[in-house]
Parts: C-alpha cells; structure tokens; sequence
C-alpha cells in the first residue's frame, strides 16, 4: 500500500506541474483559442481526485497522524483556489464577465491563487519524496531508530 500511496501521490505531484504549464500555455496564447480552460478543468476535475486519492492512500497504507494530515493538505489548498476566485468575485464584486478594470485590491487578493499554487507545489513534492522513502521502507527504519534513540544504523528490530 505505501507504493500506491508513492505512485499516487507522484501522479498527483506531475498533474500538478502541468497545472502550472497549463496556465502559461492559456496566459501566452490567443485568448480566442480558450487554452486557458484546459487549466481550468484539470484543477477543477483531476487534482480535486489526485488529492482525494493520496489521501484515502495515506490512511489505507497506515502512514500515521502526520502523513495523513499532510496528505490532507492538498486537497484543502487545491478546494481554496478555488475558492479564492469567488471570495475576489464577492468581497470585489469582479468576475469573468467583468469588463471594467478591477481595483487593485482584487488584483492583490487574487494574486493569492499563485502563491497558493506554490504551495501546493511544494507540498506535493514533499509527499511524493517522502511516499517513496516510506514505500522503500527508509522511513520506517529511520523512524524506529530515532525512537530508541540508535544513531549507529544498526537493525533496531534484531535486538527488539
């Protein structure tokens, strides 16, 4: 189940790189040609499920409290990007339909989708690091000796 959990969340971790070439791909093409809804339906339909899996991944393989939390984290981040956009629609009374310039205030406030982005970069990458660690069987290891307090490297459970 760690390796499922290793290969889900690696899923998750390359789904959300495209996310980020999706959106420079609809930011520098013809706005005619409506590249940027590929962007738009991989965040609203593939990394909602990625996320979801990784977690129900992370609690079937038994990662403990931490894991799980973590692997909770990107679905929460993935549901505010969204949710981003219509707090902006409805703190600033913008939208996509708008035609009038928005104040600088939305711009700041919407500005968030990226770094929350970043974050979830970042996160995903985490996982999928420490996901193939677990699934190597290093984290287990490396855990158990911490908590006896063997630094040496030698096996913890022949003496246990």
């Amino acid at each position: 189940m760690r390796t499922l959990y290793a290969v889900v969340a690696s899923l998750l971790t390359a789904s959300v790189m495209l996310q980020l070439y999706f959106a420079a791909v609809g930011v520098f093409s013809n706005p005619d040609d409506e590249l940027f809804a590929i962007h738009g339906a991989n965040g609203r339909m593939v990394l909602p499920i990625l996320a979801l899996l990784t977690l129900i991944c992370a609690a079937i393989a038994r990662l403990g409290k931490r894991m799980i939390w973590l692997s909770a984290l990107p679905l929460v981040l993935i549901l505010l990007q969204t949710g981003i956009f219509v707090l902006t629609g409805v703190l600033f009374g913008v939208g996509p339909d708008s035609h009038a310039s928005p104040p600088l205030a939305a711009t700041l406030f919407v500005s968030l989708h990226a770094l929350n982005g970043l974050a979830i970069i970042l996160l995903s990458l985490y996982l999928a690091q420490k996901g193939w660690r677990l699934a190597r069987g290093q984290g287990a290891a490396s855990a158990q000796q911490a908590a006896v307090g063997n630094t040496s490297g030698e096996n913890v459970s022949a003496r246990l």
